[in-house]
């Protein structure tokens, strides 16, 4: 167990997050000085909105701690390749959408270590132990940032690579990904057959929550359809892989390859299309 959550958790989310950075590019991340309005806009809802939405959902509802201490972990997460590529089927704005997860993917190298470690110690007490932020900082540059920027500088520097190479990888990374939904439900599986009404609801409830707001708040600010959209499923649509590799991370010390906690991110997973899916086929066509 040790040696899984070590170091294949975290290896698995750095493949993931390089075949994430070989989609993106430069020009990507210069759409912000084009236009910061939607950029700022929806980087605050990521970072403020969606913890603060998802902390008063766990107020009201009052879940289990460790259920309530993973939907914040979750989210703490950026959006992720998921994001992106549902981006392209809602018809929404492309590269808000990249800039927003690669400039939250770097910020969380900072944001995921410190709000992580207050919510492990609110909702899990001194029964979770404490966390090295130091520690943990170094963990979220190596298998977040580090591999984003080398694929960043990949689809840069040999676009022949990048072009012959770039769907396999995001195919590799999407198996792998499904690994560790697998992993997380079926190492909680008896936790799962009893609290799954519980996780799905909450999940459900979240998901048109934030969904609601994302697109909402940036509507009544002024931006278009188009980018309010985009913001909205940035807003509802995490890294769960990231969020699961974490809960790895966290978790050496169980017995299990995941721990409970890992629940609400492998659910989620699977959960996000009900809303996700609905929301595209009824937004894509708002373009002004």
């Amino acid at each position: 167990m040790d040696m899984l959550s070590v170091a294949l958790l975290p290896l698995i989310l750095a493949f993931i997050m390089f075949a994430l950075g070989l989609s993106m590019q430069i020009a990507d991340i210069k759409y912000i000085a084009k236009a910061p309005k939607p950029f700022i806009i929806g980087f605050i809802a990521q970072l403020v909105l969606l913890p603060v939405i998802t902390l008063l959902l766990i107020l009201l509802l009052k879940p289990a701690p460790e259920f309530a201490f993973g939907f914040m972990l979750l989210s703490f997460c950026p959006g992720g390749v998921t994001s992106n590529m549902l981006c392209t089927l809602l018809k929404g704005n492309l590269p808000l959408s990249v800039a927003l997860t690669s400039v939250m993917s770097l910020v969380s190298i900072f944001t995921v270590p410190v709000l992580t470690a207050w919510a492990y110690g609110h909702f899990l007490g001194t029964e979770g132990g404490s966390i090295n932020l130091v520690s943990m900082g170094i963990k979220m540059f190596l298998i977040t940032a580090l591999p984003v920027g080398l694929g960043i500088f990949m689809h840069e520097k040999k676009p022949a690579f990048t072009r012959a190479y770039r769907d396999k990888f995001m195919k590799a990374a999407f198996i792998l990904f499904a690994i560790l939904v697998a992993v997380a439900i079926i190492s909680n599986r008896e936790v799962l057959f009893n609290e799954s009404g519980q996780i799905t609801v909450m999940i459900l409830t979240l998901l048109v929550a934030l969904f609601v707001v994302g697109l909402g708040i940036p509507k009544l600010l002024g931006l278009s359809w188009r980018d309010a959209k985009t913001i909205g499923l940035e807003v509802g649509i995490q890294n769960s892989s990231m969020a699961l590799a974490l809960s790895g991370i966290l978790a050496v010390s169980t017995d299990s390859i995941l721990p409970a906690f890992a629940l609400p991110a492998g659910v989620y997973s699977v959960v996000m299309y009900l809303v996700a899916l609905p929301y595209i086929w009824l937004f894509r066509r708002f373009n002004d």
